[in-house]
């Protein structure tokens, strides 16, 4: 498991197939591997909230999407 401070070790632990993208199952599978649920609810504003800053609204968090959430 990559260290809680570093946010680009932990984006690649997200993205399981390094496809440079989390997708919704990526996040809940390491969600669950770090012992935490998440709600359908959760997923879908988290989601929302990453499509709506980039504005390409493919479903998907990028490192740089990924990057300003970890920052706020």
């Amino acid at each position: 498991m990559p260290h809680l401070d570093d946010p680009t070790a932990t984006f690649q632990e997200f993205d399981r197939d390094g496809d440079g993208y989390i997708t919704r199952e990526e996040f809940v599978l390491a969600m669950n591997a770090r012992g935490e649920q998440v709600t359908t609810a959760e997923l879908d504003s988290i989601f929302a909230v990453s499509d709506e800053r980039d504005g390409d609204v493919d479903g998907r968090i990028s490192l740089p999407e990924f990057l300003v959430a970890w920052n706020r």
